[in-house]
């Protein structure tokens, strides 16, 4: 028997309330040093409250989950349009090498690829809950979602963007586990696509100069490792507790993307290794907190969205602070939930806000 709880898991809550006000702190250290003279805080603050009215009416919406579920097959559509829509159409913005966004008429611009993570999620989610004992065929368990997958990835790297390609691809092929498909059936897949993608980026330019600018940084020019080098210098002012407020001024603080893709080294600058700890400490809380959500969860559907959801939000952060902590080249994703970014921000919010809304049901 299934009853609806008023009030979501309180740890999941706490957690997310700490993130968002992470975000807001980091975002205002960020433009402190970098763009004292731009709107980023405000903007990110009126967004935020926006979507926490959003969040707000998922969780009172009845029957949410069996809309989401007879919605499948317009929203796969619908996101696959819109990322061969963008491909022809598509435009760049500032800081940009690739066409990832949409021009609304209003002006607005959206991102296809962010919008993909969840409506991909809910399909991964409702055509592994059905498919039963057909998920050990491979013909019939693993070939439709893998090509789901594969052009959905496909699309996204063409754009290109191989950071967020290999998202897609990392979180689909957990899902595919996760959701029963056997371990033998996703290998041969797997090591194939990971060759055809490791041949795309080493003919795609840009991409190949950041696998350069990463494996040796002395062979390359100035420009190709100033990022790399402003990263490192980053984590060197802040040290423990970061740059005091009188010495900010006094201190070389240049940093590219210091309040998007990097935004975790703009944290190490201005509040030290400390502000760090607590960003990563709060991702780690919120992974393990996803985790028992989904072992709790006995409905498959929501079984395996709740875990899609803390996949693609863990594992996008936990790349881009290797990224920011130069473990792994450079891969354009921004820091989830922190960074600067409305539709990054957008899609967090509502992926988090389905999250808790999963955690409402009591399941007897």
């Amino acid at each position: 028997m299934i009853k609806r709880k008023l009030m979501p898991d309180r740890y999941l809550l706490i957690i997310y309330i700490a993130l968002l006000i992470a975000g807001l702190v980091a975002i205002y250290g960020a433009q402190t040093i970098h763009e004292p003279n731009g709107g980023y805080f405000d903007n990110h603050l009126k967004l935020l409250s926006l979507m926490l009215l959003a969040t707000l009416i998922i969780l009172i919406l009845p029957d949410f989950f069996g809309f989401l579920d007879k919605m499948v097959p317009f929203l796969l559509l619908f996101t696959l349009l819109l990322l061969i829509w963008v491909y022809f159409f598509g435009i760049t913005v500032a800081g940009s090498y690739a066409k990832r966004w949409l021009l609304l008429p209003s002006g607005i611009t959206i991102q296809p690829s962010e919008i993909a993570k969840i409506t991909s999620s809910i399909y991964f989610a409702s055509v592994l809950s059905k498919k039963g004992d057909k998920l050990f065929d491979i013909k019939k368990g693993l070939f439709p979602p893998l090509l789901i997958l594969c052009l959905i990835s496909g699309l996204i790297l063409i754009e290109p963007d191989s950071g967020t390609a290999l998202l897609f691809a990392m979180v689909g092929f957990s899902i595919f586990f996760y959701g029963g498909i056997p371990f033998r059936s996703l290998l041969f897949s797997a090591v194939f696509l990971a060759l055809i993608f490791g041949l795309f980026i080493f003919n795609v330019p840009y991409m190949r100069s950041r696998v350069n600018s990463y494996l040796d940084p002395q062979s390359q020019s100035e420009e190709d490792i100033y990022q790399i080098r402003r990263a490192k210098l980053a984590f060197n002012y802040g040290g423990i507790t970061g740059i005091p407020d009188e010495e900010i001024r006094d201190v070389s603080t240049h940093l590219p993307a210091a309040l998007t893709d990097f935004i975790y080294a703009s944290v190490s600058q201005r509040y030290g290794l400390v502000g760090n700890l607590i960003i990563l400490l709060l991702f780690l809380s919120f992974t393990i907190r996803g985790f028992i959500i989904s072992s709790r969860t006995n409905d498959l559907f929501l079984k395996n969205l709740s875990f899609a959801i803390t996949m693609f939000i863990s594992v996008q952060a936990y790349l881009n602070i290797m990224v920011a902590t130069l473990m792994i080249p450079t891969t354009g994703m921004p820091l989830p939930i922190i960074s600067y970014g409305r539709n990054a921000l957008v899609v967090n919010m509502i992926m988090v806000a389905i999250l808790l809304k999963i955690t409402q049901r009591s399941e007897k």
